[in-house]
């Protein structure tokens, strides 16, 4: 299959290549680009331990001055992927959640993070699901520290627009609820919705897939992770 990448970089770059190895055709065409704020002086001494719920910000981080301070802290992070890319990123003591921000708030309180303590996430501007929240019945702060922002694109790059138009794409990857926002209105400003009609799109998740809920050939990921992704994505082809 031609399959559409619209995750930002470097990511999607691995990503296309996962697909070639399974033999598919990759496009890659990131809808948000990953955006890093100025760097500022975070406070950790009253830190326990650090929370990312997004491979972009380990990546920033593994480039800040204060990185080794960082990552002397124990981490805890959404899923298996950004386990995996924070500990190539120096970080000793990672636990993942293996799921949502749900799941992340669970894993914290089973992990024995005591009462009164003070975890400091480190986001993006944007960001899903109320960590602070979940947390505070336990006595548990979560402060935010924004390290990056994630920019849509506006519009589809014309050789994607053009493949999409002559019905050579069959499926699109959607990797997060903002780029299935972005990717759903980028098709509608290029008047393709009924180009992209028998296309067939696989979602990380259901809030990723939210923007394309009534498509007909719509399929989410049974976990929300690349692996369950590029099975949908499977999937999705041994149904043609």
């Amino acid at each position: 299959m031609r399959v559409l990448v619209t995750r930002p970089e470097p990511q999607a770059e691995t990503t296309a290549s996962r697909l070639v190895a399974r033999g598919h055709e990759p496009i890659v065409a990131p809808l948000l680009a990953i955006v890093p704020e100025p760097e500022v002086v975070l406070a950790l001494d009253t830190v326990a331990a650090l929370v990312v719920t997004s491979k972009a910000a380990v990546e920033i981080v593994a480039g800040r001055r204060d990185r080794a301070a960082l990552s002397a802290l124990p981490l805890y992070v959404v899923g298996d992927a950004t386990a995996a890319a924070a500990r190539v990123a120096g970080f000793g003591r990672v636990v993942s959640a293996a799921g949502d921000v749900h799941a992340l708030a669970e894993t914290i309180r089973r992990d024995g993070l005591a009462a009164g303590v003070t975890v400091l996430h480190l986001a993006g501007r944007d960001r899903a699901g109320d960590l602070a929240g979940l947390l505070a019945p336990d006595g548990i702060a979560v402060e935010t520290a924004v390290l990056y922002r994630a920019e849509p694109a506006q519009r589809l790059p014309d050789p994607v627009a053009d493949a999409l138009r002559a019905g050579s794409i069959d499926a699109i990857l959607v990797y997060s609820e903002r780029s299935g926002a972005a990717l759903a209105g980028a098709i509608r400003r290029a008047g393709l919705a009924d180009a992209v009609r028998d296309v067939a799109i696989a979602a990380i998740s259901e809030r990723a897939a939210a923007p394309f809920a009534l498509h007909p050939r719509l399929v989410v990921a049974a976990s929300p992770d690349e692996a369950a992704l590029l099975a949908a994505l499977e999937s999705l082809e041994r149904r043609v």
